[in-house]
């Protein structure tokens, strides 16, 4: 069966986009992959990324390298800030998609040219790129919804509402980070509730790693943090805070990249808590799950507030999980779906930076406890929260598709009107 994905952003940065092309590949699906490109380091990362794929990969690319790219470039970019104003003001539903997914004609154009028999939109921008390539196809849609983003960015939210409005009905199966975002979605667009697909990473990330009990213990507890930006409203104070109230027999990392004006202001608060932050740079997602072995817990620190990430069970408790790390988190809905099943961990309030700092003091004078709460992490990885477990149900939904043997042909003119 031919499967098409789109994706709405660089692939090296959409890890749910490779889990599924990846399981799809492996059962025998020939599996296409469309994805803009737009920042030349993150292309860097695709093509590491890419050496150990088997799938087909087409890139839409509007980076701004030569003279012909920055053009293309500022014309892609350009293009959708005024699709954008002009929404605002006429909210006329035409400027909608163009104003939301940037390259958009060029991504109908590479995504219809594929002639698949599923199209899956992982995104909310990917979505109207998949919908138009499966009406010209006469295919299948799917979407994954990664996050509510109607609830992330005001200025963005009545275009994603009108987004969500005109194709989530359309489509032949919907996909969500967690169970409580699923029933959000089909209580308010009255559709079949969304097949769960949590963000769990597959066993095979993992093999290297030794097993919690099989460690060497640690002089101090070592407390671990990653995400593609160090920036505010991520909960990271509460972590600097509870680290200093913990004293010296506790080791704090953040990985990522700092957001711009923010490091000042992170160690100014390091060092008024007497707290050493050691920063480390991000490392590819296929990494993530081996740099994670020399460290003792793993923070989620999502703030309840924000509903676009509150709703989600984080990748992060997924990559602490198969990695044995002990887990310390918010109380957020998303969460909760893990920790019904993990009574080992920390589950705090957030901004209650006493009751974090009491749920880590336990595995900072109790080395048992610690172990016990790693290895239940470890388990529960390998039994219930992996990709080996859920991409079996993902897997299902291509089962008793009708596959087409001669797809339409697409009119040449798609092309010629994307560039």
């Amino acid at each position: 069966m031919r499967i098409c994905l789109i994706g709405a952003t660089h692939v090296s940065q959409n890890p749910r986009l490779l889990r599924e092309a990846d399981s799809l590949s492996e059962v025998g699906h020939d599996v296409r992959v469309i994805a803009p490109s737009f920042n030349p380091s993150l292309s860097d990362q695709d093509a590491r990324h890419l050496k150990r794929r088997k799938w087909r990969y087409r890139a839409v690319d509007y980076r701004a390298i030569g003279m012909r790219g920055k053009v293309h470039s500022f014309y892609t970019r350009a293009t959708r800030r005024v699709a954008q104003d002009l929404f605002r003001i006429t909210q006329l539903r035409g400027l909608c998609e163009p104003g939301y997914t940037p390259a958009l004609r060029s991504l109908i154009a590479a995504a219809a040219c594929e002639r698949s028999d599923w199209f899956i939109g992982h995104s909310h921008p990917a979505l109207p790129v998949a919908a138009a390539a499966a009406k010209r196809c006469s295919a299948k849609l799917g979407f994954d919804c990664e996050d509510l983003l109607a609830a992330n960015d005001p200025e963005t939210t009545d275009m994603v509402l009108e987004i969500e409005k005109r194709y989530l009905g359309r489509c032949d199966y919907v996909s969500a980070p967690s169970a409580c975002l699923a029933r959000e979605l089909a209580k308010s667009y009255e559709i079949s509730e969304p097949i769960v697909l949590h963000n769990v990473f597959p066993q095979s990330l993992a093999q290297s790693l030794k097993r919690p009990t099989a460690r060497p213990a640690h002089r101090k507890l070592r407390l671990h943090w990653f995400g593609k930006t160090i920036g505010p409203g991520r909960g990271l104070e509460d972590a600097v805070e509870a680290v200093g109230i913990l004293g010296d027999g506790v080791e704090l990392t953040f990985r990522g990249n700092w957001a711009t004006g923010f490091e000042d202001q992170l160690q100014m608060l390091a060092r008024k808590h007497s707290v050493d932050l050691v920063v480390h740079p991000p490392v590819d997602h296929d990494d993530l799950i081996k740099s994670l072995e020399d460290f003792d817990v793993g923070l989620a620190l999502e703030r309840p507030e924000h509903g676009n990430y509150s709703f989600a069970l984080t990748n992060k408790i997924g990559c602490y999980a198969l990695a044995g790390l002990a887990v310390a988190a918010t109380d957020t809905p998303g969460h909760r779906e893990f920790f019904d099943s993990y009574a080992a961990g920390v589950l705090y309030q957030a901004g209650d930076v006493r009751a974090l700092a009491r749920g880590l003091h336990r595995w900072v004078s109790d080395r048992e406890s610690l172990i016990e709460a790693q290895e239940a992490a470890w388990k529960l990885a390998r039994e219930k929260f992996c990709w080996d477990v859920e991409g079996k149900r993902f897997l299902k939904l291509f089962e008793s598709s009708t596959v087409t043997e001669n797809p339409v042909e697409i009119d040449s003119q798609i092309l010629v009107d994307a560039l």
